[in-house]
């Protein structure tokens, strides 16, 4: 049975959004290097779900979607917590974002069969 989910794919898609949003959004260095504690923020949790979305792609386990679900909340509050809300590109990057991971992980929560939770 295969157990790829829509969700894995999306899930991954943000992540890569997430690791190009602080050269996209204009919050880099001279030399290339993110600027700022928001630029660094979307730059961990990108990595961390576009790692989460690919081995999920490979090996489905279900404690991945509770991680991308914590991501998606930390992304949500990152804004307040790391006092960038100053900055409306990376607030609404932020929750938009989190927003999504919260929606893709409830999703593919519910949307798993009893036997195939681990």
């Amino acid at each position: 049975m295969d157990r790829r989910r829509w969700q894995d794919h999306a899930a991954f898609v943000v992540g890569i959004w997430l690791i190009a949003a602080p050269w996209a959004l204009g919050s880099f260095s001279p030399d290339s290097v993110p600027l700022g504690a928001a630029a660094w923020n979307f730059l961990v949790c990108g990595v961390a779900v576009a790692i989460l979305g690919a081995t999920a792609l490979a090996s489905y386990r279900l404690w991945e979607e509770w991680v991308n679900l914590l991501i998606g909340i930390w992304l949500i509050a990152s804004p307040w917590m790391l006092h960038d809300a100053e900055k409306p590109p990376f607030v609404w990057n932020a929750l938009i974002c989190g927003i999504l991971l919260v929606v893709l992980g409830i999703s593919a929560l519910y949307g798993t069969k009893p036997s195939e939770r681990r």
